[in-house]
């Protein structure tokens, strides 16, 4: 049956461990038609909101809470968890601080559903409070060149000025066969920062297509919340170094995440050069 992008219903999968605002993400998204479930996969909240906020949504016929309690927080684990117990074509992940709106989920999807090659995240973030400290720390991106036996993978900074709004890398719709034929996450990464663009590099080099279209509402929040369960250390640290080892993984020619799939894509091993920004500290 052809369905338009616009009607295609889709599962959402939100990872999470002790963040209240997940309740309003979910209502959120609940009151768009086009979301079917939503996969709430907590890594073993203990404050007291929160898991009553998760108690909550479990109650809501079409939200589940999956539980997956450990220590610290492996975001990009309980990503895969949540891919895994997916039962719909259309997938998209979000974050537990985001409020979505139908125009930007009808934004992302028609692109995916058009194109079976294609990944599509979010173009713009918005802040609820202006001038949250999201805006002002240093940002990179990647530039991939890809030849037939050797890709190159670049670090860059990110200069584009755009004033209260930021990207949505992590903020990701996709088919459920692509995530899969990318292996998911790699569940390497340590603390908060890049396993998303991680995920977008990798399927850069094995020929999908990445784009971003719409825009969504951030719930601003000092930094303080994002590497909590790992040692309160400070977010730029813990994202500086899991690109090293993003790249480092690169460089071994590891192109697949963690999530256990017979039908995971085996890519045409090929070398890959990775490279950083000159004169910038990542220890």
């Amino acid at each position: 049956m052809n369905i338009s992008g616009e009607k295609a219903l889709l599962e959402v999968i939100i990872p999470v461990k002790d963040r209240v605002e997940v309740i309003e993400c979910v209502r959120s998204l609940t009151a768009i038609n086009q979301v079917k479930r939503v996969i709430i996969c907590d890594g073993g909240s203990t404050d007291s909101q929160c898991v009553e906020a998760l108690y909550q949504l479990q109650q809501q016929p079409h939200v589940e809470v999956l539980y997956f309690p450990e220590p610290g927080f492996n975001k990009s684990r309980l990503l895969n968890q949540g891919i895994r117990q997916a039962t719909s074509e259309l997938l998209l992940i979000s974050d537990a601080d985001i409020l979505w709106n139908e125009a930007a989920l009808k934004a992302v999807t028609s692109r995916v559903w058009s194109d079976s090659h294609m990944i599509c995240c979010i173009q713009d973030v918005e802040e609820s409070q202006p001038g949250s400290v999201a805006l002002k720390r240093d940002r990179y991106t990647y530039h991939c060149t890809i030849e037939s036996d050797v890709a190159v993978v670049e670090v860059v900074p990110w200069f584009e000025d755009r004033g209260d709004r930021r990207p949505g890398c992590g903020l990701i719709c996709a088919k459920k066969t692509t995530l899969i034929a990318l292996g998911g996450y790699k569940e390497i990464f340590r603390g908060w920062g890049w396993e998303d663009l991680d995920l977008l590099i990798r399927a850069t080099l094995v020929g999908f297509q990445v784009g971003a279209d719409g825009k969504v509402m951030h719930l601003s929040h000092s930094d303080k919340v994002r590497n909590q369960h790992y040692g309160n250390t400070e977010p730029m640290q813990t994202r500086n170094r899991n690109i090293i080892v993003c790249l480092q993984s690169l460089a071994e020619g590891v192109l697949t995440g963690d999530l256990p799939y017979e039908t995971i894509l085996q890519p045409k091993r090929k070398k890959i050069q990775v490279r950083l920004p000159p004169s910038k500290n990542y220890e």
